[in-house]
């Protein structure tokens, strides 16, 4: 079983000129980067909640993001 990490930190900018796909309509780029934890399982599970945010929230359909996953290594 997959455990989601604890805690999420989220920076929007509205307003940015955007071009997805060949077109401007409404779109979204993102990063999110963990602590150790990600997982193609994780993964998955927060890019379909994070496009069921983006579309019921922002009108940006589901086809219409990229999420990029960063996983930074614990070091002492």
């Amino acid at each position: 079983m997959a455990v989601l990490p604890r805690y999420v930190m989220v920076v929007l900018k509205g307003s940015v000129p955007m071009a997805f796909g060949g077109t401007q309509d409404p779109a979204a780029y993102g990063e999110l980067v963990s602590i150790g934890g990600l997982n193609p399982d994780v993964n998955k599970k927060l890019s379909a909640g994070i496009a069921s945010i983006l579309e019921s929230k922002l009108s940006v359909p589901k086809s219409r993001f990229y999420l990029k996953f960063y996983d930074s290594k614990v070091h002492e």
